[in-house]
């Protein structure tokens, strides 16, 4: 795959240029060179910094899409089932991630700025 460096990078920006940047943000991982060019856009040229991530989020939709296209009914009445089966099961008092909440008393602390329930103001469990 052809790549451009940020040293490369034109004034103006072709239909070949623009399809091979949107080509170096699909890469996992994301090259260096990437990392260098959208860190420039951020803050020189945010409007194609824009377009190239849409373009990014079509391409991953159509991934997504294809994959579900491509399972079969039985693959998709056996998730759909085990979903069913999960939710009917859980239990409420069961953990099941924390979602983004803080882990730990000191990180609900730093978040929230005060301590947990449970808690007294110096951080001791009561």
């Amino acid at each position: 795959m052809k790549r451009i460096t940020i040293n490369e990078l034109p004034e103006i920006i072709t239909e070949d240029v623009f399809n091979i940047l949107v080509k170096m943000a699909l890469e996992s991982p994301q090259s260096s060179e990437w990392g260098d060019i959208y860190f420039y856009l951020v803050d020189n040229n945010y409007s194609l910094l824009r377009r190239i991530l849409d373009k990014f989020d079509e391409n991953q939709r159509a991934i997504e899409q294809a994959k579900e296209d491509s399972k079969s009914e039985e693959q998709r009445k056996k998730e759909k089932e085990d979903w069913y089966e999960f939710v009917k099961n859980a239990d409420p008092a069961e953990f099941y991630g924390n979602m983004g909440e803080p882990e730990t008393p000191q990180q609900y602390k730093d978040k929230y700025g005060v301590w947990p329930p449970g808690y007294d103001e110096s951080g001791n469990k009561i």
